[in-house]
């Protein structure tokens, strides 16, 4: 702690010295320097951790709406679309399905299956289906460089144009991937 006022201070009479008219530009970066040590000792304290309590109310209006995505992936998530997601559904003032997905939509109705898993909506048989038929649809799927390309027709797999690879979606993919393999990993092993 002694080296840092040790050294602003010589660097301050150093630049009085030497260039007094640098003097009042260096000021304010001396200051800094000089509080550094505080500084990282306050941003490195631990995070009061509070624990974030649901009312009955907010956590069955959770549940409501955790229900709800499922049942757009249960009903629209199936062999039809080679078990990849659409990127819609438009309900009024026509209902249509758009048969179009990306590597973000991909990657939620992974994560949107786990949650399923978890919260009850699904059990573990139908989990591993829905995952397997939908990494076996993977693995078909024209990519650029090993890249999935962002948009593709869930009806026959055909990317679509303009194609392109887009890091935003596929770093959503990836997000959800290492959430799935995690959960995948802490389910028991058979003995």
């Amino acid at each position: 702690m002694i080296l840092v006022p040790s050294v602003v201070g010589l660097l301050s009479l150093g630049i009085a010295a030497l260039n007094p008219s640098a003097f009042p530009i260096a000021v304010p970066l001396l200051t800094l320097w000089l509080v550094s040590p505080q500084i990282a000792a306050w941003i490195s304290r631990p995070i009061a951790k509070r624990e974030a309590l649901l009312s009955t109310e907010q956590e069955g209006a959770l549940r409501h709406l955790g229900r709800q995505t499922w049942l757009f992936f249960e009903q629209l998530v199936g062999p039809e679309d080679h078990w990849l997601p659409p990127d819609f559904l438009q309900e009024a003032p026509n209902a249509s399905v758009a048969h179009r997905t990306s590597p973000t939509n991909i990657g939620m109705m992974l994560v949107s299956t786990l949650a399923a898993y978890d919260l009850g909506y699904t059990g573990i048989l139908d989990f591993i289906v829905r995952l397997q038929a939908t990494f076996e649809t993977l693995a078909k799927l024209e990519r650029h460089r090993g890249h999935f390309l962002n948009w593709y027709n869930t009806q026959n797999l055909e990317p679509l144009t303009p194609r392109y690879v887009s890091t935003v979606d596929s770093g959503n993919l990836v997000g959800s991937l290492i959430v799935i393999k995690q959960a995948c990993l802490a389910f028991p092993t058979p003995t």
